[in-house]
């Protein structure tokens, strides 16, 4: 190991960056600068966002297990008997005298029922859909995509060419993405391009190298498998510099900090002994890092509401998966059990009519089950 370093603890990583903070006033009595204090915001702050994407990582691996094992089966269960409805709810109209009203009523529930089960792949239901739609399930889901084409075309700059050439919700949610991460990338690449500028400025002004590629070349210069003393000094300066690469490789600042406090190197004093310059140069890379893992963590939130279809008020915090999930149990149970519940009712038309008197009065209301 370096001269004057320790060797690394198993403590969390938090400990180690603790090192880093300061304990309040400086020993002389002077009080801590702006720079300083954003510094231990900044630490603080990274801390907090990497240990959110970490608990998305368990969070999800949980709620997967649990959606195979617990929620899938009550979709599949509720698909089933959402599927046996609409056949007889077509087979009600065709054999329950029903008033023109409740006919027109019925109709339209049914093709609410349908359609999506029928995007699902369940092409048994498009001649039933059919019957009971004025214009056809093709018709309007084409007139639906045109619509969204439209609206989403005109909300992310996607020309007539680009739109021409999409037929399908999927392509253009793809294309969607496509044109949101060229925003994101140039975004971040005009950033990169400000950054650099001032990083080079700093160089000049300063003579001292951006504190990234600084800390770098002082960490690999110090625990380099090269300069070890023995066969266990040299399996540890090993892992430490695959940390060092994979830091310095995927621009974490913070986790070449963490480095370099866990050997030793690095404590509050020698933060507080930094130039304004140069602790000004470790906020803005901070700062960055900070950024890019909020972005990351809000991008990992969105993605997981994206891949399970949930439309929530809010974007959800990997803690609360738990509850989220559920709350969806029993939401899709009360629904299962309605299906049933109704599939019940058709099999007496006084029943049936009884039961779609009742949809007809839950149709206004914001949480009817198909409207």
């Amino acid at each position: 190991m370096p001269r004057n370093a320790r060797p690394p603890t198993d403590a969390p990583a938090s400990q180690a960056l603790q090192q880093l903070r300061s304990q309040g006033a400086h020993a002389s009595g002077a009080p801590l600068s702006p720079a300083r204090k954003r510094f231990d915001r900044l630490l603080r702050d990274l801390e907090r966002h990497r240990a959110d994407l970490q608990a998305w990582q368990l969070a999800l691996s949980q709620w997967r297990e649990r959606y195979h094992a617990e929620l899938q089966p009550l979709l599949d269960h509720r698909r089933a008997a959402d599927i046996a409805l609409v056949e007889e709810l077509d087979h009600a109209y065709a054999t329950v005298k029903l008033g023109k009203a409740d006919r027109a009523f019925l109709s339209e529930l049914l093709c609410d029922i349908a359609a999506p089960l029928i995007e699902a792949g369940h092409e048994s239901l498009r001649p039933i859909y059919d019957r009971h739609s004025a214009a056809g399930y093709d018709q309007e889901v084409a007139e639906s995509d045109a619509l969204m084409k439209q609206i989403l075309g005109q909300a992310y700059g996607l020309d007539a060419d680009e739109l021409d050439g999409i037929d399908s919700p999927e392509q253009l949610y793809e294309r969607v993405s496509e044109r949101l991460q060229q925003e994101r990338a140039q975004q971040q690449q005009r950033h990169t391009q400000r950054r650099k500028r001032a990083e080079h400025k700093a160089v000049v002004e300063n003579a001292e190298p951006p504190p990234l590629r600084e800390l770098y070349r002082k960490l690999a210069g110090n625990l380099h498998p090269d300069r070890a003393k023995g066969a266990d000094d040299h399996a540890a300066r090993t892992i430490l510099m695959q940390r060092l690469n994979a830091a310095y490789k995927a621009g974490d600042l913070l986790g070449l900090l963490e480095l370099q406090a866990e050997i030793g190197l690095m404590d509050a004093q020698g933060v507080d002994a930094m130039s304004a310059a140069r602790l000004q140069d470790y906020n803005r890379e901070l700062d960055r890092q900070c950024r890019q893992l909020q972005q990351q963590v809000q991008q990992q939130s969105d993605d997981f509401c994206a891949e399970y279809g949930l439309e929530l008020p809010s974007r959800p915090k990997p803690e609360r998966l738990g509850r989220l999930m559920a709350q969806l149990k029993r939401e899709v149970e009360d629904d299962l059990l309605d299906a049933r519940r109704g599939l019940r009712e058709l099999e007496d038309p006084q029943s049936f009519k009884r039961w779609l008197k009742r949809q007809r009065a839950m149709a206004g209301a914001p949480d009817a089950p198909w409207f």
